[in-house]
Parts: C-alpha cells; structure tokens; sequence
C-alpha cells in the first residue's frame, strides 16, 4: 500500500523570516508525479534548510546554467535527503557550487544544506521541495510525491 500522505511533519526548508510565499499550484512542472511539489518563493542565495533529519544521498550542485525555458530540465541541481521512516525529501533549483553537504553525511532538521539558485528549469528564485517514496527499482523514475 503507498501512502498518500508524509508520515512526518517536516520543518520548512527555508528561513520563515526569507519566504515570500508558497506556491502548490503554479508551476506547469507540478503534474502527474510531481503533483504533491512545493514551491517556496524566496530570493535567490536563500539557505535551504533539512526539512528533517536524515542521510544525504544525493548530491548535484555543478550546474550553472537555468531559466524559464525547458531545456534547462536537466540541469537542475539538488539534494535528496533518505529519512528514518522510508520517506525522502528533495530540495531543487540549488545555487552553482553551494552544496554545504556530501553524501553519506547525517543533517538534522533545520540544518543548513545549501542555497538557492537559478539552475534548471525556473521562471524565478524558487526552491522546489519535494517528499516521495520509492515504488519500483529506480528511484529517479519510480516514485510517487507525498503531501506534506
């Protein structure tokens, strides 16, 4: 059975006092398996934060290249940290160079991990921010966004 909805609350995964406001419905990217992605609209360098604790798994922040059109889908930079309870959570749009984690390493909630940036395909300073579970052999395909 796949769960509908994220088992935990997660924190938010950028400086309350920096979000200029949330965005669920907006982004023409945010169908099908994406439909449960959050945008949090904030400037760009903004710290992105572990929304909870767990072990980096992933890490790209090599991309210096984005903007609002989609040949830029690929170049996206992001981190996606595995959680204790089998859920992971998935922070895009990260600023060239600003990843502040490697893989392996363990963050707790609200620890800083990198920061915004315009890299990928974005129509403004955002960071996307997804929770999803894995339901087949790759994760990069095979998995389904949780509400948070």
């Amino acid at each position: 059975m796949v769960r509908k909805n994220a088992i935990n609350k997660y924190k938010l995964p950028v400086p309350k006092d920096l979000l200029q406001r949330i965005d669920r419905t907006s982004s023409p990217a945010h169908l099908g398996k994406l439909r449960n992605a959050i945008d949090f609209i904030v400037d760009n360098e903004t710290p992105v934060l572990a929304a909870d604790d767990g072990i980096i798994i992933f890490v790209n922040d090599s991309s210096n290249i984005g903007g609002a059109n989609p040949v830029y889908w690929g170049h996206t930079n992001f981190i996606v940290i595995m959680h204790s309870n089998g859920e992971y959570s998935r922070y895009d749009h990260l600023s060239y160079n600003s990843s502040k984690v490697k893989v392996g390493q363990h963050v707790i909630a609200g620890e800083e991990i990198a920061k915004v940036g315009m890299t990928g395909y974005t129509y403004l300073p955002h960071l996307h921010f997804q929770v999803f579970v894995v339901i087949g052999i790759n994760m990069w395909t095979d998995f389904k966004t949780l509400k948070v």
